[in-house]
């Protein structure tokens, strides 16, 4: 039973990033459809990944050139 928790605690980051993906229009991406088209396959795999904590790069890399490229208070 532990061992489920501590699995879904770590799927949960990157599942949290592909529903971003999906409800984000495709405006929000540099490339247009085809390039939220491809972040939403690479979130996919970070899915997958997540338990042997590979897939956070994925979902750092979506954060920095996705989500924070749209921000409104942008650096």
């Amino acid at each position: 039973m532990q061992w489920l928790i501590l699995v879904l605690g770590l799927e949960f980051p990157p599942g949290l990033a592909l529903l971003d993906c999906v409800n984000r229009t495709e405006d929000h991406f540099e490339g247009g459809a085809d390039d939220r088209a491809a972040w939403i396959r690479w979130l996919g795999i970070a899915m997958v990944l997540a338990p042997v904590l590979v897939g956070y790069g994925i979902v750092l890399s979506y954060f920095w050139s996705v989500v924070k490229r749209n921000a409104p208070n942008r650096i």
